[in-house]
């Protein structure tokens, strides 16, 4: 007869390893959400952005993920707010903003199912005198050439590229004041 164990030290057994496998359960929750915001999937809330759902509008840079390095809204762009990045287009497709310190200049086709193709490079405008670029400002002006498709979710505008390159932006109802 194989030897079994009373009753009385199986049950305690038992729910350890039931506590254990729903503490693990618990905790993937969460971190299978983690590869959604990695440009895996799109979330089912965001639409695809038109040309009319994002040109002639005020976008502020929120959020940017390039090449593995990631730039997050900071207390130093709401006190800076002249330095933040911003968006905008026109139904042409001219697109022009700050890139934090510099202006820019570019042109793209935005296609009603929110494709995007540059037609012209977004890049640091002449106009004035130019300022050193920051780390943030670099990013930046890499990240858009590499978007490929627009989304939006009310006053979010998410800019994605096939590398992984996400670009979040919230609507703004105003420009930030020119740099000096």
């Amino acid at each position: 007869m194989p030897l079994q164990r009373p009753p009385s030290t199986q049950r305690p057994i038992q729910c350890l390893i039931r506590r254990r496998l729903c503490g693990l359960l618990f905790l993937s929750l969460p971190l299978s959400a983690c590869g959604h915001f990695a440009g895996d999937a799109e979330p089912a809330n965001l639409q695809k952005a038109s040309n009319a759902d994002i040109c002639e509008q005020q976008w502020l840079l929120e959020s940017l993920v390039v090449d593995g390095r990631e730039h997050k809204t900071r207390m130093f762009w709401q006190k800076m707010w002249r330095d933040r990045p911003y968006l905008t287009c026109d139904k042409l497709g001219f697109v022009r903003g700050s890139a934090g310190s510099n202006p820019y200049l570019g042109k793209f086709d935005l296609s009603d199912s929110g494709n995007i193709h540059w037609l012209k490079p977004p890049k640091i405008s002449r106009m004035g005198e130019r300022r050193e670029s920051s780390e943030l400002e670099t990013d930046y002006l890499l990240a858009l050439p590499r978007v490929d498709s627009a989304s939006r979710q009310g006053d979010v505008l998410v800019l994605h590229g096939s590398d992984g390159t996400r670009v979040e932006f919230q609507r703004s109802s105003e420009a930030p004041p020119p740099a000096p």
